[in-house]
């Protein structure tokens, strides 16, 4: 049942469509030649049109809501999860549009009585498109989703970065274009002057917005030449922490207190990157001191423990033998340098691995009867 089948009018008096009529719509139709009607009661008209709406809109809400707790509740995939959200966050728009649109259809004749017909059809197509961009919006998360299982799977932590970069891109395009069509339904001799204007801005923000261009390209020289992943550890100056995200302006990092710090891309590709993630090694070096009095076939001994315990332990880099060599000898202690290179299987582990390596010595130097210094206590020979 149509509005005008609800709301009486009075008997139609046949008149073409005022001559400033000039839009048109889909779902309105030809409206060129419109009957101008009057209306018995315009007060009917506005608080229908004004429920309908509502009810739309309450609607589109409802059942957004509704598609959420489905969503929860059944614990879709996430392509499903981003179909279902990106549809809830669209009805409440999309429904109230074309409702007004279809209360338009029904009230052309009343619209075109008081001359507000052209201007009533502008309006409803421009909010529709205002509507059509935003649920656009939304739906970009559906492709999104399924492009991040793929990157998931992969190996390649690139495609990681690339997906929400690409996703952000991808929004503001959708932004810029759909702004445009509807600027271009109130006037569409203006798409001209539209894009003039547009190119204008674009020049200005680029004088403007310098800092912004250049952490732009820093993150595409950052992800061209990939001296980290997200996920690997490293050090800039002195900052050190585990890359978290990289975005179009910033990359941020998580340090060793838990803090997460942004740095601008364009500063951070510009600046040495040590990737402690990436090492092939860790070069390390240590002192074990001997009493004093030790004799030399124990310190020989405890040069060949030493040296065997470097050798065997974990990530051993055939490549980079251990160095093991009695260096000084003082009047409280002989003292054994080390050396040695090793990749744990995290940087994490590096002080793990040394407490290790550091008890195994004290063990065998003790099974073999060898004294270990006490630092400043002056021994006999």
């Amino acid at each position: 049942m149509s509005l005008a089948q609800i709301i009486p009018v009075a008997t139609p008096a046949t008149a073409a469509a005022p001559a400033a009529i000039q839009a048109d719509n889909f779902i309105i139709g030809d409206i060129h030649k419109v009957v101008a009607k009057a209306p018995e009661d315009w007060s009917n008209i506005i608080i229908h049109a004004i429920g309908f709406v509502a009810v739309a809109y309450l609607v589109g809400w409802v059942a957004s809501k509704l598609m959420r707790w489905i969503s929860t509740k059944f614990g879709a995939s996430p392509i499903a999860e981003a179909a279902v959200a990106a549809l809830g966050k669209s009805l409440p728009y999309i429904l109230p549009a074309y409702t007004l649109l279809f209360l338009i259809k029904d009230t052309k004749p009343y619209l075109a009585h008081i001359g507000w017909l052209n201007f009533a059809v502008t309006s409803g197509t421009f909010l529709c498109s205002l509507a059509h961009t935003a649920a656009l919006f939304y739906m970009v998360a559906i492709p999104i989703a399924w492009a991040q299982k793929v990157a998931d799977q992969t190996e390649n932590k690139l495609d990681d970065i690339l997906v929400p970069m690409f996703s952000t891109v991808v929004r503001i395009a959708v932004v810029l274009v759909g702004s445009f069509k509807a600027i271009s339904i109130i006037d569409p001799k203006s798409s001209d002057a539209i894009l003039g204007l547009l190119a204008g801005a674009v020049v200005g923000l680029a004088f403007a917005s310098q800092d912004t261009i250049k952490n732009v390209f820093g993150a595409v020289m950052l992800i061209v030449d990939q001296p980290f992943s997200l996920g690997d550890t490293i050090n800039i100056g002195s900052h050190e922490g585990k890359v978290e995200s990289l975005g179009l302006r910033s990359t941020t990092i998580i340090m060793l207190d838990g803090q997460r710090l942004a740095i601008p891309n364009g500063d951070l590709a510009t600046r040495a990157i040590v990737n402690i993630t990436r090492r092939d090694f860790i070069r390390a070096q240590d002192l074990v001191h001997l009493e004093a009095n030790t004799p030399a076939e124990k310190v020989r001994e405890a040069v060949a423990i030493v040296q065997e315990l470097l050798v065997n332990h974990e990530g051993f880099q055939p490549s980079h033998p251990p160095l093991v060599h009695v260096t000084e000898f003082s009047d409280w202690a002989i003292n054994i340098r080390l050396m040695y290179w090793y990749h744990p299987s995290a940087p994490v582990k590096q002080l793990e691995f040394n407490q290790q390596l550091i008890i195994r010595i004290a063990e065998r130097l003790q099974q073999a009867d060898i004294r270990l210094a006490v630092m400043g206590t002056p021994q006999s020979r």
